[in-house]
């Protein structure tokens, strides 16, 4: 579909959200699984129930302004995961794939924050208040979670350099 007005790139970027929010619930069981530190698999959780209503909020916005998804690829997120897989070849340490896998959800939740404030000022210039609602809904929870990973980053790479240098002693 052609993107000739400014209600077509919000139609457009509200699918491509939907593919991203969809790719991420694929990858956090994974992110889950590959925590170490109960405080990260206690996050990669609460940001699955999040990442449901997340796309609840969308499938309501959709509806609000009486459109469909398109059938899209959010390639920013497919990136990311692209990434995580690569990185699985080259065969990290579990406490190391830990530190990766912080970075990289630092990355989604900082391209879901961009992605986000986009879609609530496009909503607000086409006067979809309600719609903004929900959008800024989702980019709290977002703003919330990029906190939360970049406390946990924090705190687990001291933790993992302090044990690394200990154990070369």
């Amino acid at each position: 579909m052609p993107l000739t007005t400014p209600r077509d790139l919000f139609v457009h970027e509200l699918s491509d959200a939907m593919s991203a929010e969809q790719q991420i619930l694929t990858m956090l069981p994974e992110l889950q699984a590959e925590a170490l530190n109960h405080e990260l698999k206690e996050a990669f959780e609460i940001h699955e129930q999040e990442t449901h209503q997340q796309l609840r909020n969308l499938e309501e916005v959709f509806r609000q302004i009486g459109e469909s998804p398109e059938a899209t690829t959010c390639y920013a997120l497919k990136g990311i995961g692209d990434e995580h897989k690569a990185l699985h070849q080259e065969q990290p340490s579990p406490e190391v794939l830990e530190m990766a896998n912080l970075v990289g959800a630092a990355k989604t939740e900082h391209y879901e924050m961009a992605m986000y404030t986009g879609l609530v000022q496009m909503a607000k210039d086409l006067g979809h208040e309600e719609a903004a609602q929900l959008l800024q809904d989702n980019l709290d929870q977002e703003k919330a979670m990029a906190v939360r990973i970049e406390m946990l980053a924090r705190e687990l790479g001291k933790l993992q350099v302090q044990a690394m240098l200990a154990g070369s002693r």
